[in-house]
């Protein structure tokens, strides 16, 4: 818990806000979470371990924000539906994106919007952390929100999961040929 002092001019008040260590590691694992989407939106090339990077960063965002929602008496299995939801359309997505193999290196083909749509989603990450945040600090007024923005992020990185699984899946089978 942060505690800020301030003195006002009705005299000495005091505002707690109930932010925690697990705030700042979403805050800090979203941005990393954008920054490695971004970095490989930008590459032509693809290497396996790389694809899982950033789906696994959002999925540890979405866990936190989802023990958070649990720890507020959230059903479960809203987040295990989204979860399955968001699993499938990433897989949908990585069955059919163009792949192509050089002699050494793995290809991957789409257009630039297609490319920018990993990095939106990984912003989408970066706002439910922020919505949940800025509904710590403001509290009641904001908790459907928390709720529907961690319910947001568990689709996110399923989609960003279901991706990189379908990808990797394909460059496997494709070097196995």
């Amino acid at each position: 818990m942060i505690a800020f002092h301030g003195s006002g001019e009705l005299g000495h008040k005091a505002m707690v806000y109930h932010l925690n260590l697990l705030h700042l590691m979403l805050a800090a694992g979203a941005l990393v979470c954008a920054y490695l989407a971004l970095r490989e939106v930008r590459r032509v090339y693809v290497s396996q371990w790389r694809l899982f990077v950033p789906p696994l960063l959002a999925g540890g965002i979405a866990f936190g924000l989802m023990l958070l929602q649990l720890a507020a008496d959230r059903p479960r299995w809203m987040f295990a539906a989204t979860l399955l939801a968001g699993l499938a359309i990433g897989g949908v997505r990585g069955f059919t994106m163009q792949v192509e193999f050089d002699v050494y290196r793995p290809r991957i083909h789409s257009s630039p919007t297609a490319k920018r749509l990993l990095f939106l989603v990984a912003l989408i990450v970066v706002g439910c952390v922020a919505v949940e945040i800025v509904g710590t600090v403001v509290e009641p007024q904001l908790d459907r929100w928390r709720y529907a923005t961690a319910l947001l992020a568990t689709l996110c990185a399923g989609m960003m999961l279901g991706r990189a699984a379908a990808i990797a899946g394909r460059l496997r089978h494709a070097h196995w040929d």
